[in-house]
C-alpha cells in the first residue's frame, strides 16, 4: 500500500501542476492577445502616418507629400509594407518594402469601413493587413473613394510568443520542481510525528520501551494518549492474571497441605476424613472462584464503549427478583435518565449484580438502589451507586470482616463470602471508592463511587 507521504505528495504533484498548467495556458493566451492588440495599434498608427502623407493632385491623382515616419517602407523586404488602392481597382501606389512581392489585399471599403485580415504574401509569408476605406471631401462613393492597406509580418510576432513561451514554460518548470521539493519537505517535517509514533511501537515490540515515550502535537496526542492507556491496562491485566495464578498456587497449598496430613494419618475413622476432606474442597472451590472471578475483571480499558446503566441494573434487579421471590422482596430502583458510563460492561454487571444480590439476601423485605452521577464524592465527576436494605445491617467494627475473602456474619446463610470482597476489588481496580454504613431504612448501605473518566 502507498503510503501517506507519497499519496499526499502525488496529490500535491497533481493540483500543483494542473495549476500551474492552467495558470501558465492563461497567462500565455494573454500575452497573445496583447501582443496581437499591440500589432493592430502599430498598424493603426503606421496607416494614419500613410494617410496624413497622402494628397490629392489636380488631375484626381493621389501623391505623398510628406515623407513617412517609418523608414522600414522604403527597405525592401523588412516586413512593413503599404498600398494604396483606387475603388475603381486602380493600384496608386505601393511602398518601396513590397519590392516584387503582392499581398491579395480587398479594395473598395465604404467611407470610414476598417478590416483586419490574416494573409500571405506570394512568397508565402504570413502577414496582418489593416485596411480603411477613405474619400476626400464630401462625397462618400465607394468608387470614388480609396482604400489604404497597410500590413505587417507576422514572424516577428510569433518569434516574441515562441520566446515568451519557452521563458513561461520554463520558469513554470523549475517553480513547479521546486514547490514540490519544498512540498517533500513540509510532509517530511509534517509527518515526523507519524513516524516517531511508528518507531516508538517498534521499541515497545522490541521490549526496550513500556509505552510510547515522545512528545506530540496536540492532533496525535489523543490517539498516542489512548494507545498508552491501551498499553497499560493490557499490562495491568497481564500482572493480574499472573497474580492471580500465584495467589491461586498459594492459597491451594494449604488445603492440599491438609488434605495429605489426613490421609497420611493412620487410624482416621471415615466420618472424621470426608468431613475434612468436604471442608478443604469446600474452601478450594471458593478459593478457586474468587481468583478465576477476580482475574476475570477487565478493569478500565481505552476505547470503552458506554454502557446503558439504568438496561444494566434493571436487568439484575428482574433476575433477583426471580431468585428470591418466596422472600417477597420489595424494591425501588432509582437511575439518572441517560447514564451512558464508559465502563466494562461485565465488570459493572458482577459488581451491581454482587451488591444488590446481598442486599436481597440480607433484607427483611426492602431494598432500595440509587445510581446518579455526582460531583462531589470523588475529584472530578464520579458515578455514585447507592445500594439500601432493611436487614440487620453490618456493624462498623465488623467491615472489614466482609471486605476480607471469605468473611461472613452468619454461616447459617448460603454463600462463599466472595461478593463484597470481589466487589471491593473491582471498586479499587478503577480506583474508586467503598463505604458501608447504616442505611435510611434501617439496614446496610453499600455506596460506590466510581470515576466518570
Amino acid at each position: 500500500m502507498i503510503s501517506i507521504n507519497s499519496r499526499m505528495l502525488i496529490v500535491a504533484g497533481i493540483v500543483l501542476v494542473g495549476f500551474l498548467g492552467i495558470t501558465g495556458m492563461t497567462l500565455e493566451r494573454s500575452f497573445v492577445a496583447s501582443a496581437e492588440d499591440a500589432l493592430k495599434e502599430r498598424l493603426r498608427v503606421h496607416l494614419t502616418a500613410v494617410i496624413a502623407s497622402a494628397d490629392i493632385r489636380e488631375d484626381g491623382s493621389l501623391q505623398l507629400v510628406y515623407a513617412l515616419p517609418e523608414s522600414r517602407f522604403f527597405i525592401e523586404g523588412s516586413g512593413l509594407y503599404a498600398k494604396i488602392l483606387g475603388n475603381n481597382g486602380n493600384i496608386l501606389w505601393v511602398s518601396p518594402s513590397l519590392g516584387k512581392l503582392t499581398i491579395p489585399v480587398y479594395a473598395g471599403l465604404g467611407r470610414g469601413e476598417s478590416l483586419y485580415e490574416d494573409l500571405k504574401t506570394s512568397e508565402g509569408t504570413p502577414v496582418l493587413a489593416y485596411s480603411l476605406g477613405v474619400t476626400w471631401g464630401d462625397s462618400d462613393k465607394i468608387k470614388g473613394g480609396y482604400t489604404f492597406v497597410v500590413a505587417e509580418s507576422q514572424d516577428r510576432l510569433n518569434q516574441q510568443v515562441l520566446q515568451f513561451r519557452q521563458n513561461l514554460w520554463g520558469w513554470l518548470a523549475g517553480v513547479t520542481v521546486v514547490l514540490l521539493v519544498m512540498l517533500t519537505i513540509i510532509l517530511r517535517w509534517g509527518l515526523a510525528p507519524l513516524w516517531r509514533v511508528a518507531e516508538d511501537l517498534r521499541e515497545i515490540e522490541a521490549g526496550r520501551h513500556s509505552e510510547l515515550l515522545g512528545r506530540y502535537p496536540k492532533e496525535l496526542r489523543g490517539l498516542t494518549d489512548n494507545l498508552n492507556a491501551l498499553i497499560r491496562s493490557n499490562r495491568e491485566h497481564e500482572e493480574r492474571y499472573q497474580a492471580s495464578l500465584g495467589d491461586l498456587a498459594h492459597s491451594l497449598k494449604t488445603p492440599l497441605a491438609v488434605l495429605r496430613g489426613v490421609i497420611e494419618v493412620p487410624g482416621q475413622s471415615l466420618p472424621s476424613l470426608c468431613a475434612t476432606v468436604e471442608e478443604q474442597v469446600q474452601r478450594m472451590d471458593q478459593i478457586v472462584q474468587y481468583q478465576l472471578q477476580r482475574a476475570a475483571t477487565s478493569g478500565r480499558t481505552a476505547l470503552l464503549a458506554p454502557v446503558d446503566v439504568a438496561a444494566i441494573t434493571a436487568k439484575v434487579v428482574k433476575a433477583l427478583h426471580k431468585v428470591y421471590a418466596e422472600k417477597g422482596v420489595q424494591s425501588r430502583v432509582e437511575v439518572a435518565p441517560a447514564l451512558d458510563f464508559h465502563y466494562n460492561e461485565g465488570d459493572l454487571m458482577e459488581l451491581l449484580g454482587n451488591v444488590i444480590d446481598n442486599a436481597f439476601k440480607w433484607s427483611a423485605s426492602q431494598v432500595v438502589v440509587r445510581i446518579d452521577k455526582v460531583i462531589t464524592v470523588l475529584p472530578g465527576a464520579a458515578l455514585l451507586i447507592e445500594v439500601q436494605d432493611d436487614g440487620p445491617g453490618i456493624e462498623p467494627e465488623k467491615v472489614a470482616t466482609v471486605l476480607a475473602r471469605g468473611g461472613r456474619l452468619d454461616t447459617q446463610v448460603s454463600g462463599h463470602g466472595l461478593g463484597l470482597a470481589l466487589v471491593r476489588d473491582i471498586v479499587e481496580l478503577y480506583h474508586g471508592r467503598l463505604e458501608i454504613r447504616r442505611a435510611e431504612i434501617g439496614g446496610a448501605s453499600v455506596r460506590i463511587a466510581l470515576p466518570w473518566s
